[in-house]
């Protein structure tokens, strides 16, 4: 049964804004370095006929820009919403990956508020509540201030899995799509400062008793007890304790601007398009088969 769904009323997730606004195939358009190439080439008085050709492709690019082809991860996003808000049904498949690192995340927010807290000498909490404007909408991990919608500081937490992971993120960029999902809960809240945090925290007791379960059976071994198993073990167990690092080296902060104006007048009209598609997709949809 699907129930009625005022379209209208979708708003886009922040941790979903960067699929939405991505360029679709089918529209390419002009690249900065192109843009610079057609000016030059519609300056010149008379041209050749490779520079006509040029010209004519680039103009064609530039008429596809002022044109909005919905990419077709956004068709995927709008689709799952539309699966949601109709049917209350998610995509299985995508919920089931990531048991283990999802699991890390759950167990250990307070312990990264606290490390986070610790380093920055800031009372952070954690959030629960779900905030929305007319276009967004996202439920932020952590914020100091008074309640969250006053919020001083948007922070996204990222509980790294161990150690060399946490030190290959220090040399990697930050994710468009983290980006752009802190930039939309300052949008929503007016936090003026927005923040990414990459934290590094003791692995939960329930998945270091998983990891030794699963060692001894790798290790095809009848008891823990075993000295071949203590050596091995002992390594893996090292490796998920992290209280031998100073806090400071265990807290990566990567600094998020809020949206300029013109960003976010692109993403509010994406989401006002984004309405209409969904409105028409329904429409159709309803003539299936029929």
């Amino acid at each position: 049964m699907i129930k009625e769904v005022n379209f209208d009323d979708f708003k886009c997730r922040c941790s979903a804004i960067t699929k939405m606004m991505a360029t679709s195939r089918d529209n390419p358009v002009l690249t900065e370095k192109q843009a610079v190439r057609l000016t030059e080439l519609e300056a010149k008085p008379s041209l050749t006929a490779n520079m006509q050709a040029e010209l004519a492709e680039f103009l064609v690019k530039k008429e596809n820009g002022s044109k909005i082809i919905l990419s077709d991860g956004c068709i995927d996003y709008l689709m799952e919403w539309y699966s949601w808000e109709t049917t209350g049904k998610i995509p299985v498949d995508k919920e089931a990956m990531d048991i283990q690192y999802t699991r890390k995340g759950k167990s250990t927010e307070n312990d990264c508020i606290s490390l986070l807290s610790r380093v920055d000498k800031v009372v952070y909490t954690k959030n629960e509540q779900r905030v929305t404007n007319n276009y967004l909408s996202g439920i932020p991990d952590i914020f100091s201030g008074p309640e969250v919608m006053a919020a001083t500081k948007i922070v996204d937490n990222k509980s790294l899995w161990d150690y060399p992971g946490f030190l290959k993120n220090l040399h990697k960029k930050p994710e468009n799509g983290y980006v752009d999902q802190i930039g939309g809960y300052c949008d929503i809240t007016q936090a003026p400062i927005g923040e990414i945090a990459k934290t590094l925290v003791n692995m939960p007791v329930e998945i270091i008793m998983d990891y030794e379960y699963r060692l001894l059976k790798k290790m095809n071994l009848a008891t823990t007890e075993s000295p071949e198993f203590q050596e091995e073990w002992k390594k893996w167990e090292r490796s998920m304790h992290f209280d031998d690092i100073p806090k400071e080296q265990r807290v990566y902060k990567i600094p998020v601007q809020p949206f300029t104006p013109e960003r976010k007048q692109l993403i509010y009209d994406r989401v006002k398009i984004c309405r209409e598609w969904l409105w028409l997709f329904h429409e159709n949809y309803q003539k299936l088969n029929k």
